[in-house]
């Protein structure tokens, strides 16, 4: 499980434009939220978490991170490596 710390560094990913590993590839089921994915690929439904995800995949979801639709094709960024 992430360290709180860790999952704080997630959503800034790819706004530093850090090289930034993909731990999984999901595809979204209907009934699917960001927050279920954070929760199956981190262990914690955390803000931070979710919107991690949400950054990286931004250009899939559009604008509003309360759409996901399912059949999306989204990738898991991979945690950053403890401090």
């Amino acid at each position: 499980m992430p360290k709180p710390s860790d999952i704080g560094k997630l959503g800034k990913l790819h706004t530093i434009g850090a090289q930034v590993k993909v731990k999984a590839e999901h595809k979204v089921l209907e009934g699917e939220t960001l927050s279920h994915l954070a929760l199956k690929y981190y262990g914690t439904a955390a803000k931070e978490a979710w919107m991690a995800i949400y950054e990286f995949n931004k250009a899939v979801i559009g604008d509003d991170p309360g759409k996901i639709r399912p059949g999306m094709e989204l990738k898991i960024p991979e945690l950053p490596a403890g401090e």
